[in-house]
């Protein structure tokens, strides 16, 4: 079961922690609000139901939308948190890296209007540092630090952080990056994580945000060799970018 209050929900899956995202700007005037957080127990989890419905809204905007408006799909999204195929063609998260930066370039992923300024998985494999040093790899050092403390015993359960914002490339007004910072914490063999944004738009990106983050908890977790935990999303602000009518449509809907 969901429960939920007025900016706190606690949540099954990635799908019904959405679904709950979206309860509660549905009830807010402005379908805008600050201080949500979502705790999700499952993040490896989905319901095929829910996800239909907010791939349907997307849909249904891009239907109706000028095409400097339209949104991209839920897979679309999750890819630039995690790229799913390009884990399965590779045997480890060094090689994966490898694999992303070849194609992290203006010719490759760079090269769509959306990645112009980077993606996020981008920033984790290939996180910008001081001019002249070459970008960090967040994700191969975040498992290697996990796999020393496992074996070492001593349960620092603390100190693996994963950096999104970059203060010397983000002084651009964009959206870009809307997710800031990754913490990864170690507790009771089990890995869980906490993804602070500073803004959030629940159709046209949450969904597939939560998706990549619940997806890389997991690799990082197999690559360590443990259980995924939970998945706490701290959003700062937080819009519901759609008009009332599809959202309470798709509301009445699910709730059959």
């Amino acid at each position: 079961m969901t429960i939920f209050d007025e900016h706190y929900a606690v949540a099954p899956n990635i799908s019904a922690g959405w679904l709950a995202a979206v309860r509660m700007l549905d009830g807010e005037p402005s379908y805008k609000a600050i201080h949500l957080v979502i705790r999700i127990l499952d993040p490896t989890a989905e319901d095929p139901v829910i996800r239909a419905a907010a791939q349907q809204l997307i849909d249904d905007h891009n239907t109706k939308s000028k095409t400097n408006d339209e949104k991209p799909d839920i897979d679309t999204t999750r890819n630039t948190i995690f790229p799913a195929s390009y884990a399965r063609r590779t045997t480890g998260p060094a090689e994966l890296t490898g694999y992303y930066r070849e194609r992290y370039t203006k010719a490759g992923l760079l090269g769509f209007p959306d990645n112009k300024y980077g993606t996020y998985f981008g920033r984790v494999v290939a996180y910008p540092r001081a001019d002249g040093d070459p970008p960090a790899d967040q994700l191969t050092d975040t498992v290697r630090k996990l796999k020393a403390e496992l074996k070492s015993g001593s349960n620092k359960s603390s100190r693996y952080e994963i950096n999104i914002f970059n203060e010397r490339k983000d002084t651009r007004s964009t959206s870009f990056p809307c997710l800031a910072h990754l913490s990864v914490h170690l507790h009771e063999r089990k890995l869980h994580m906490q993804a602070i944004y500073r803004n959030e738009f629940l159709v046209g990106r949450a969904y597939g945000n939560y998706l990549g983050l619940g997806e890389l908890q997991g690799y990082i977790a197999a690559q360590a060799g443990i259980e995924v935990g939970e998945l706490l999303m701290t959003l700062g602000h937080v819009q519901l970018d759609s008009t009332k009518s599809p959202i309470r449509a798709m509301l009445k809907r699910l709730d059959g």
